[in-house]
C-alpha cells in the first residue's frame, strides 16, 4: 500500500510558534555567524523582528537563502580536512522549523535498525544492538562506508525521498532552495551542483533518507549472509 502523502505544509514551517521552538533550539546549539556575519547574540538582541521577517518572507514566497560560509576543519585519525557548512543564523531558524514539520512525518518510515543523525539515538545505543544480536548467534558484522557520501549525494534522489511523503511543492521547493544556495569559499561564491555541505539540516535529512532506502534494498544481504545484523 503506498503510504499517504502529507500537504500544505508550509504554513506550519512558517507559524510563528514553529519558528519561535527552531530559534530556541538554534540558540541552544550556538555555533559561529554565517557570510551576515549576524551571531547567535546579535539575533537574540532583536529576535523579534528577525523572526518576524522570517515570517513574512516563507508566506509571500520571497525567503531566499544564503550561501552557506565554508570552512575546514581536521578530520579525526586523517591528515585530510573535511569541508563544514555554516547557514546564517536565520537559515538554521528556517531549516530547524522545517525539520520540527519534517521530522514526525519521516521518523515512523525509518526503520528501527537505523540509528544515525536520528533524535534520541545515538552511536553507543547502536553498538549495545550489535552485542545483543551477536549474543544471540548473530555470526557476521559488516562495516560499510559511502566514499565522500556528503560531497556526491544527487539533489534529485534527495528531494525524489522527501517527495514520495511530501506533495507540498513549496516546501519541496524550500528543500531545492537549501540545496542549490551555494558556499562562499574565501571570499567566492561556488555553486553547489551536488552534494550537501555538513552541517547543515539538509546534510542530516539526506544521510537518514539516504541510509534507510539503502539498507531496504540491501536487505537480501541478511539473507546472504544468515544472522548478519542490520544496523544503520
Amino acid at each position: 500500500m503506498q503510504a499517504r502523502k502529507a500537504h500544505s505544509l508550509i504554513s506550519q514551517v512558517y507559524d510563528p510558534r514553529n519558528l519561535a521552538r527552531a530559534w530556541e533550539r538554534v540558540k541552544e546549539n550556538r555555533g559561529a555567524g554565517g557570510v551576515d556575519g549576524v551571531t547567535i547574540a546579535r539575533f537574540e538582541q532583536d529576535r523579534g523582528r528577525y523572526l518576524g521577517l522570517l515570517h513574512a518572507k516563507l508566506k509571500d514566497g520571497s525567503y531566499r537563502p544564503r550561501p552557506v560560509r565554508r570552512v575546514e576543519i581536521d578530520k579525526p585519525g586523517s591528515t585530510a580536512k573535511r569541508p563544514l557548512g555554516i547557514p546564517t543564523v536565520v537559515d538554521r531558524v528556517c531549516q530547524q522549523a522545517l525539520v520540527q514539520v519534517l521530522e514526525p512525518i519521516f521518523e515512523p518510515t525509518f526503520r528501527e535498525e537505523s540509528f544515525g543523525f536520528r533524535p534520541g539515538r545515538l552511536a553507543h545505543m547502536a553498538m549495545r544492538r550489535i552485542w545483543g544480536q551477536l549474543q544471540a548467534g548473530a555470526t557476521w558484522v559488516v562495516d560499510a562506508d559511502i566514499a565522500d557520501f556528503f560531497g556526491t549525494l544527487s539533489h534529485d534522489l534527495l528531494v525524489g525521498l522527501v517527495a514520495e511523503r511530501v506533495a507540498d511543492g513549496k516546501v519541496l521547493g524550500l528543500l531545492w532552495q537549501f540545496l542549490e544556495a551555494g558556499v562562499l569559499r574565501d571570499g567566492r561564491f561556488e555553486p553547489t551542483l551536488t552534494g550537501v555541505p555538513q552541517g547543515v539540516w539538509s546534510a542530516r535529512c539526506s544521510a537518514t533518507c539516504i541510509c534507510t532506502s539503502s539498507t531496504r534494498r540491501w536487505q537480501w544481504l541478511a539473507t546472504a549472509l544468515p544472522g548478519t545484523p542490520m544496523i544503520g
